[in-house]
């Protein structure tokens, strides 16, 4: 039997910078958790990798009872890029909450929406002084 869990979270759009805050319930089983924060690359030829990664380090080890559950938090860095998608590949954040068990370890993934930042740049000409 796989471990499943319920993924719930305070929000699903955020941008650079904001707190990532959720609540993990084990729905069954599993042994060991964790919370990973990837930036993600996917292009149309198959090619995929973990460009950022940023864990929550381990919220549990040993086995999960069904019915326990988890707070977690996870900062979105300052400098992340937005997510993007054109015809030939996409670049997202997601979320996978993961168990380690013997054999094939068990993951419950979920996308984030991570908007750009528009910064206005300081206007040239100006001072401090007065």
């Amino acid at each position: 039997m796989s471990a499943r869990f319920e993924l719930d979270l305070d929000r699903e759009r955020y941008t650079p910078g904001d707190m990532i805050r959720g609540k993990i319930v084990v729905l069954e089983g599993g042994d060991s958790l964790e919370v990973l924060l990837e930036y993600n690359e996917e292009a149309e030829d198959d090619y995929s990798a973990v460009a950022a990664s940023v864990s929550t380090g381990p919220l549990h080890a040993g086995d999960l009872a069904t019915g326990m559950s988890f707070d977690f938090e996870l900062a979105l860095p300052e400098d992340a890029f937005p997510n993007y998608r054109s015809g030939h590949g996409e670049l997202y954040w997601e979320l996978d909450v993961m168990s380690e068990e013997f054999g094939r370890d068990t993951h419950e993934r979920r996308r984030i929406e991570v908007d750009a930042v528009h910064r206005t740049p300081p206007v040239s000409g100006t001072s401090a002084r007065s």
